[in-house]
């Protein structure tokens, strides 16, 4: 083999060999798409709305709630609430009528989108009970898009999904 077919061939060769050394699918991200660190803010107002909830204090749950034209909850796919009035409304008749429901979170997740943007999904069970009669539990997965505005993390949309017939 002459040397002029043989030099494009060891070029050739040593480009695979130098692109086989670097990962074109790196995990490693420049400081302008690195995600924001996670904020424990998020998961404090998650335990916090939680604690609202089995307080059954309608008004303190409705703080984390945004107040914002696009405010949505969705249970097992279907928009129960269009708005944040209806929200509340809704819960404060909830509380009146079931009385000892209590919620649990528990496996939460926060994914941050921004600084001031976080999706958070977490596993629930949830006891739904009126003065000591009997009770039927839920459980399933519950997933809340927030925003940080007003001087908290406030829920955007919320989506429940139970897994199936209660218990």
């Amino acid at each position: 083999m002459t040397m002029r077919r043989f030099a494009p061939l060891l070029a050739a060769g040593l480009l695979l060999a130098v692109a086989g050394c670097t990962n074109p699918f790196s995990t490693t991200q420049t400081s302008s798409t690195a995600a924001p660190e996670e904020a424990p803010e998020v998961k404090a107002a998650i335990d916090q709305f939680v604690a609202k909830y089995n307080a059954h204090d309608a008004d303190g749950v409705s703080e984390f709630y945004a107040d914002d034209t696009n405010f949505r909850w969705i249970e097992d796919g279907r928009v129960v609430y269009e708005g944040r009035t209806a929200a509340v409304t809704g819960l404060t008749n909830f509380f009146a009528g079931f009385g000892d429901s209590r919620l649990e979170a528990y496996d939460v997740k926060v994914s941050m989108l921004t600084d001031e943007s976080a999706v958070a999904s977490f596993k629930f069970s949830q006891v739904v009970a009126a003065n000591g009669q009997a009770s039927l539990k839920f459980e399933g997965t519950m997933s809340l898009a927030l925003s940080d505005r007003d001087g908290g993390w406030k829920i955007v949309v919320g989506h429940k999904s139970s897994n199936g017939a209660p218990r």
